[in-house]
């Protein structure tokens, strides 16, 4: 009887090995892109738009410190946006790191409408946290930072297309200016936003200062000059705020600060859904992307 040699033995491993690895070069991007599109919903499959635009970029969560869920809590996911612009033009100005497609964000409200979600506001959120007061099952709150102003050509739309209620978190002291990126929506269109019943505004401070990074008169006048200006041109004194940056939502020393200007409740960019009354001045929201809300666990 001939026994193989232990040549042949690492010649046949190395040649099976050799076929996995090119199965896998061959056969794994299909196995992934179906993967994929199962995931997606029909009206992106039927898009003309390449698929990579609905799965990519995942976004990362900002990190979550130590945080002890006691008092009164409710389970209510708030999503945070940025620019809504065409993914096309978001490349061309270099800010696909916040865009989310003005078609996937469509994509994302009709989700929310077909699937038995109740959007609120942010300051409803708040307001039953303080009150220990129940809200609507598949509650959710929707919140576009920064005033871009492709929020109101791209966002505002679908939330009238959809009925779906959003809350704006404005820096005050950009509305209306140009940069050699950015464009802010007018107080104008805030206004028109306001008016529609389907948006509420936020305060983000006048200039979109991260804040406890400089002496605490710099805070003051951040948060102050933006509640002013907010009930001088629009007629609206918030009772929420989102930091800039999602800068120092952990600091202690903010919260008073925030409570003497009427503002019941912030929001950090710490990622989670529960809310607590015990974090009123820090509370979560969830970093959305360009994928489908099955994703992020929204179902």
């Amino acid at each position: 009887m001939k026994f193989p040699k232990l040549n042949d033995y690492i010649s046949a491993g190395i040649l099976s090995l050799l076929g996995i690895v090119l199965l896998s070069i061959f056969f794994g991007p299909l196995r992934l892109t179906r993967a994929s599109a199962k995931s997606l919903p029909a009206s992106a499959l039927m898009s003309t738009k390449p698929l990579e635009s609905f799965l990519i970029p995942t976004p990362s969560p900002s990190p979550v410190p130590t945080i002890v869920y006691s008092g009164y809590c409710l389970n209510v996911p708030v999503l945070m946006y940025h620019h809504t612009a065409p993914w096309e033009i978001a490349k061309a100005k270099g800010q696909t790191s916040l865009d989310v497609d003005n078609g996937v964000f469509d994509l994302q409200m009709g989700y929310l409408a077909s699937h038995g979600f109740t959007t609120i506001f942010a300051e409803d959120l708040v307001n039953a946290l303080k009150n220990h007061s129940s809200l609507p099952a598949k509650s959710i709150v929707v919140t576009l930072d920064d005033g871009y102003d492709d929020v109101y050509s791209y966002a505002f739309p679908v939330a009238r297309k959809y009925g779906i209620k959003m809350t704006v978190f404005v820096p005050t002291g950009l509305l209306g200016n140009t940069s050699s990126t950015n464009s802010y929506y007018t107080w104008g269109q805030l206004q028109d936003m306001l008016s529609s019943g389907l948006v509420s505004v936020g305060n983000h401070t006048w200039s979109h200062f991260p804040m406890g990074t400089k002496d605490s008169t710099k805070d003051e006048f951040e948060v102050t000059t933006a509640q002013k200006e907010l009930q001088q041109y629009v007629g609206k004194t918030p009772i929420t705020f989102a930091y800039p940056y999602g800068t120092n939502a952990g600091l202690s020393r903010l919260y008073p600060l925030l409570a003497q200007n009427g503002i019941l409740g912030a929001f950090s960019t710490w990622g989670g859904t529960m809310q607590c009354d015990s974090f009123m001045y820090s509370l979560h929201r969830t970093r959305i992307g360009n994928v489908p809300f099955p994703a992020f666990g929204i179902y």
